[in-house]
């Protein structure tokens, strides 16, 4: 079959589900693109995706709402199947209406397949639809991570100062400030933050005001390409993320970046989240308090703890999270030939 993703989410875009759905194309052979700048009105997605529809054997996408209402109206009138992608945050946001509800419980009913990215939005999915049918494709690190890992390593060099690092979008329930309340009690953290939000200001002043310049550092633009290297001399990687009632950490890839290459993971244990990391081997998920967050970062000022979960978590990211590992079985799902 000749499959159709149609997504308004795609590189040179960032973020997971952009690279999410690079990894499909790339992988499967059978799934062709048609990647839009922007959601146009109602009426002309409906007929765009109508469209396509006849022009393939059947759709994908991973916005339920509303590019997955127009696949499943054009499904009706064609008689062709389409498949959704759900993430934890898509799913989250067609659930906060009655409308919306039953919106989504229409479009998910009548998809051929259900694809989400972990276990935990798997069950959650099963319960709201009753469809035990659902299939889990992880996200990946991407083929340029993996060819960089097999040189750049953590080398945890200085012994005496530990050199924290988060990746990721400066909002509040990422806990970057508290992860900066430890740095400030404690001479010996190091703090490197990569990533832009709505908080930047906010974690600069807190920088400023208490006279952090020398020890944290905010990086508000990193290529891809140098990421790695960012990796590799940190000791610690921390991002104890907070469930809010407008989002939540569905996964994080950025565990698995770090873990690639060789850095013990802290995170919140959180539903997702917990299918990235290997709890005591890989990391430590602790509960969401400052508490949780100094102990588990005092446990791993120790070198020989540090080296050998780093070990344990780039045997583990490269023994299931590679791009062909996981895409290969959405080859299945789609019968690519």
């Amino acid at each position: 079959m000749q499959w159709t993703l149609i997504t308004h989410d795609y590189p040179p875009k960032r973020g997971g589900v952009a690279r999410y759905l690079e990894a499909l194309v790339k992988t499967c052979d059978c799934v062709s693109l048609e990647a839009l700048d922007r959601l146009p009105n109602r009426i002309a997605l409906l007929w765009f995706v109508y469209q396509c529809m006849k022009k393939s054997d059947g759709i994908i996408t991973s916005h339920v709402l509303p590019i997955g209402t127009m696949c499943w109206i054009a499904s009706k009138l064609t008689g062709k199947p389409y498949i959704v992608i759900l993430h934890g945050m898509d799913f989250d946001l067609a659930c906060r209406s009655m409308r919306k509800r039953w919106l989504l419980k229409k479009v998910l009913k009548n998809t051929q397949t259900i694809v989400t990215n972990s276990q935990a939005l798997d069950r959650e999915v099963s319960t709201f639809t009753g469809r035990m049918d659902v299939s889990v494709v992880y996200p990946t690190i991407s083929d340029g991570f993996v060819e960089a890992s097999h040189f750049i390593n953590a080398k945890y060099q200085n012994k005496e100062n530990i050199r924290l690092l988060t990746v990721g979008r400066l909002v509040e329930r990422k806990g970057h400030m508290k992860v900066l309340d430890l740095v400030l009690a404690d001479p010996t953290l190091f703090y490197t933050i990569v990533g832009d939000g709505p908080m930047k200001t906010e974690i600069k002043t807190f920088i400023k005001d208490h006279h952090l310049e020398d020890r944290v550092e905010v990086l508000t633009s990193v290529s891809d390409r140098k990421l790695p290297g960012i990796y590799a001399k940190s000791d610690i990687f921390v991002m104890p993320t907070s469930k809010t009632s407008q989002d939540r950490e569905g996964f994080g890839i950025v565990y698995l970046e770090a873990q690639l290459f060789g850095l013990p993971v802290i995170a919140t244990n959180q539903p997702g989240v917990d299918e990235a990391i290997i709890d005591q081997q890989t990391g430590y998920l602790i509960e969401d308090s400052s508490v949780a967050l100094l102990g588990a970062v005092e446990q791993l000022k120790d070198l020989h703890d540090r080296t050998l979960m780093g070990k344990q978590g780039q045997e583990f990211v490269k023994a299931h999270f590679c791009r062909e590992q996981q895409f290969l079985k959405f080859c299945k799902i789609l019968a690519c030939e």
